[in-house]
């Protein structure tokens, strides 16, 4: 079982960078430079030049600059999801309600939605979605919407939708009020009516597009799409997982295997 341990290792290995941004500067100070600073706690971002400072209660104070200066004042907000930066974008919270900030301190999207609760997985922490594909998912009175990061609206929130994921490779994943999922584009536009059963395989998530293919779950079987909804692979499988450098890993009958865009089996199942 070498490649489904490795597969696994895979995954493991995307948490650990992940979490990189989550930890203090002093728990890896070659991943950043500790600017001298009077903060108690400082954090590194995914912008090399920008740190994020907290008191010894871990509520936001500042962002800093390498030399330890107060570039964003940062008091007035409840939470800060620096780890969430996109494109020099991020979600912050103030009075409850989520807004949007460009690393230069200015208010995108101002603060005026209301927290996003992952309807998968109830006890995720998080309370709002990052940019994804220059779009944003929002939340308002229970009903999701789309935004741009100009604080445009793309999908209203009076959509047939009772849940919209990010954005990846220029699809988002939209569920219906019968449980069943489709996709929109980045304009909003139904590309692919809600019709299948599931995309969150065996609690690991939903990965969205990846090399132009989606894992979905047909009935009790899993198979792949096109962007466009065409079936690539056929709904034969257990669970899948995504593609990643033309092959996915596939479960069948108890065993897994590796195949490629085209069904064939490039690594044999054992």
């Amino acid at each position: 079982m070498v490649h489904i341990r490795t597969m696994r290792l895979a995954g493991i290995m995307v948490a650990i960078s992940l979490s990189i941004l989550t930890l203090p500067v002093q728990a890896f100070e070659d991943y950043c430079t500790l600017p001298k600073t009077n903060y108690p706690i400082v954090y590194c971002t995914n912008d090399a030049s920008i740190f994020f400072a907290m008191d010894n209660n871990h509520d936001p104070k500042a962002f800093l600059n390498s030399q330890g200066e107060v570039i964003i004042d940062l008091q007035i907000y409840d939470d800060i999801d620096f780890s969430g930066m996109r494109g020099g974008i991020f979600p912050v919270l103030k009075d409850g309600k989520v807004g949007y900030m460009s690393s230069e301190g200015l208010i995108v999207v101002p603060t005026i939605y209301d927290k996003v609760i992952n309807n998968e997985h109830p006890q995720d922490e998080y309370w709002a979605k990052t940019v994804s594909d220059k779009r944003i998912i929002v939340s308002k009175n229970g009903k999701y919407g789309v935004i741009d990061i100009a604080n445009k609206v793309i999908v209203p929130f009076d959509n047939p939708y009772n849940y919209i994921t990010d954005y990846h490779e220029g699809r988002a994943a939209v569920r219906d009020k019968n449980g069943k999922w489709g996709f929109i584009d980045v304009d909003g536009v139904e590309v692919i009516a809600p019709q299948y059963d599931s995309l969150y395989d065996h609690e690991r998530g939903y990965y969205g597009f990846w090399e132009g293919l989606v894992g979905v779950k047909n009935g009790k079987k899993w198979g792949f799409i096109t962007d466009s909804g065409k079936v690539a692979v056929p709904f034969i499988y257990d669970a899948v997982q995504p593609f990643s450098e033309g092959l996915a890993g596939v479960l069948k009958d108890g065993n897994w295997g590796f195949i490629n865009g085209a069904n064939e089996t490039v690594i044999p199942f054992q």
